[in-house]
């Protein structure tokens, strides 16, 4: 596996504990709604860049 592709799973692999977090708080009595919008909000910046990195070869 080159390097550009190790980056890439480790910031998907970020996305993925970010949402696993935001799934546990909205599991919560009283969800802050604020602090679930904002992980989603890092959850789709990082799968943005996944996608770039991982997939370069593939556009053009």
């Amino acid at each position: 596996m080159k390097l550009e592709d190790r980056m890439a799973v480790k910031l998907l692999a970020l996305a993925s504990v970010q949402l696993g977090k935001a799934v546990n708080e909205t599991l919560c009595t009283e969800p802050d709604r604020r602090l679930v919008k904002g992980l989603l909000s890092d959850v789709k910046e990082l799968l943005s860049e996944f996608e770039q990195q991982y997939f370069q070869d593939m556009q053009g």
